[in-house]
């Protein structure tokens, strides 16, 4: 066979083997996003994309550049993929109320969305391949503990988690999120992955058999504390949430789900004031009657909920919805919470904020948050100042494009002597660090306030709900999730659902009372600690490492 024939032959496989795998990866991790039924998926679909990279990393033939490149490609093409599948939900908003077509609308998630998934998979898995030179015995556990030290610093725009995406409702493994946070648990997905690694390089002679078993005896043994764990911590925690607690509190919560069109709204904004203020008077309506079914002789604290975005004003510009909620609180001796919006003027211009308010049963203002977290492209546009030409062109050219600044506070709402609550709003919970950050300042009940009727009947929701699920359990602090078009739920401290859920686009409410008292978490104490030891393990075995040692011996 001549030189060309090879080369030729090379570059086919070469290109067989990078769109196989990013293929095969990126299909199981847009698979492994809730709301398919497939999380399980997680615990496989980072292994063809780390066969992908490990068999090109062995090409001699390949340059430096030349390998970066083509791991870059992999990775996007991988991201792009799962981006597209586990995200099609930001494809649909952006066509319908970004009036995009449907094709450049999925070219904004797989391109722009894909690329942030993408260049994560490129850090996580293919940095640590480019700076070792030849692989041994030591780089799989090494390669594992970077992954678990970097995740929980990591930079991004929406959450994406490999560990706890696999490990939703997974009994019992779930529970030790309390413990090493929702980033943690990569130590089980990712771990297998690279664990079949190992295998591979057995069966093809490069890994004795004895240290093979010695992996795999270890990773047995994390499962086994793992479920052992989990186990204990579920019984120890339903057993505390059955028995009378002199100590802990209880409220009274009721979130009104009133399933407002937004699309509508949205597009025609000549119809816009009349219509919410009809729906301002629909939400009082619905919580009238929310509230005439509760026991009379109830002398529990009572919370009335409005999701995001059905409240029809500026609250703290609008004399006249301010009096109409005030006087609502003050007649039916109930506290009110809800989301709103205000600006004020600087020396440059106007800055605008998404806001949640509590409001007391004297009609008084209890307090206020700014929102942390904004939705990219809905809520801002990410590098604006350093692209205002780019940002500009985006304003222009997408409907309902708005820009809000960003919140600082961790804001909790007094409401009792024993009841603090936090409000975070919408895609806040993506963010970990906002709800620690609250339950940390005293929080002992969240609600999340959220509008999804922006992404229609797709996995929005889902997303949402298993996010909240992760917080509870990290924080081990009930949470509501309360939504204008749905699914909103109450979640205990355990990650278990407390209520029956309103159905997506369903009109209905939700009513109970919610027992608040403290659940120890390790991780919401201690975090930093947690991120400390992952940054030691990988420190730890970058010594044998550098001395060109075998750490499986």
């Amino acid at each position: 066979m001549n030189k060309n024939a090879k080369n030729n032959n090379y570059r086919q496989s070469t290109q067989k083997l990078f769109f196989t795998g990013s293929l095969i990866s990126g299909v199981m991790l847009g698979l492994n996003a809730p709301g398919f039924g497939t999380h399980w998926l997680g615990l496989i679909s980072l292994f063809p994309l780390i066969f992908t990279l490990e068999k090109l990393h062995a090409e001699d033939a390949l340059s430096f550049r030349k390998r970066a490149l083509l791991f870059f490609g992999i990775c996007w093409l991988a991201g792009g993929i799962a981006a597209s599948i586990g995200g099609y939900w930001i494809t649909n908003s952006t066509h319908v109320f970004g009036h995009l077509p449907w094709p450049a609308a999925l070219m904004i998630t797989a391109v722009g969305y894909g690329l942030e998934v993408g260049f994560q998979l490129f850090v996580y898995f293919a940095i640590p391949l480019l700076l070792i030179p030849k692989l041994n015995n030591w780089d799989l556990p090494l390669r594992l503990a970077f992954v678990l030290a970097l995740d929980p610093w990591y930079p991004r725009l929406i959450h994406w988690n490999y560990g706890a995406l696999t490990f939703s409702e997974f009994p019992w493994i779930e529970q030790l999120a309390d413990i090493i946070g929702s980033s943690g648990l990569l130590l089980y997905s990712a771990g297998f992955a690279f664990l079949l690694s190992g295998w591979l390089r057995w069966k093809s002679g490069k890994l004795s058999h004895k240290k093979i078993l010695q992996a795999s005896f270890l990773y047995l043994l994390l499962w086994i504390i793992g479920l052992s764990y989990g186990a204990w911590r579920t019984q120890n925690l339903e057993t505390k949430f059955t028995e009378p607690n002199s100590k802990s509190s209880k409220l009274t919560v009721l979130v009104i789900q009133p399933n407002f069109s937004l699309q509508d709204l949205a597009s025609n904004p000549q119809l816009a004031h009349s219509k919410r203020q009809q729906n301002l008077e629909s939400l009082l309506t619905d919580s009238r009657k929310a509230l005439a079914e509760l026991p009379q002789n109830t002398s529990t604290e009572k919370l009335l909920v409005w999701p995001e975005s059905v409240f029809p004003d500026a609250y703290f510009k609008s004399k006249n919805s301010r009096l109409k909620v005030s006087a609502f609180a003050e007649e039916h001796q109930t506290n009110i919470l809800f989301t709103t919006v205000d600006w004020e003027r600087t020396q440059t211009g106007h800055k605008f904020y998404g806001v949640s308010v509590l409001v007391g049963k004297k009609g008084e203002v209890l307090g206020r948050y700014n929102k942390i977290f904004l939705i990219p492209f809905g809520e801002m546009i990410p590098f604006s100042d350093w692209f205002p030409g780019i940002a500009a062109w985006l304003r222009k050219n997408i409907a309902n494009m708005s820009e809000f600044d960003r919140g600082t506070e961790y804001t909790v709402f007094p409401l009792a002597e024993d009841i603090q609550l936090s409000a975070p709003i919408c895609f806040d919970i993506f963010n970990p660090k906002v709800m620690r950050g609250m339950v940390l300042n005293g929080s002992n009940l969240v609600l999340n306030l959220s509008n999804l009727a922006w992404f229609g009947r797709t996995t929005a929701s889902d997303n949402m709900v298993a996010t909240l699920r992760w917080r509870a359990i990290e924080n081990r602090v009930p949470v509501v999730f309360a939504s204008n078009n749905g699914e909103s739920l109450f979640i205990a401290a355990n990650g278990k659902n407390m209520s029956q859920q309103l159905g997506l686009f369903e009109e209905g409410t939700l009513t109970s009372t919610v027992q608040l008292q403290h659940q120890f978490s390790f991780y919401r104490e201690y975090a930093e600690w947690v991120w400390a030891g992952f940054i030691f393990l990988f420190l730890l075995l970058m010594i044998p490492a550098l001395r060109g040692r075998k750490i499986l011996q």
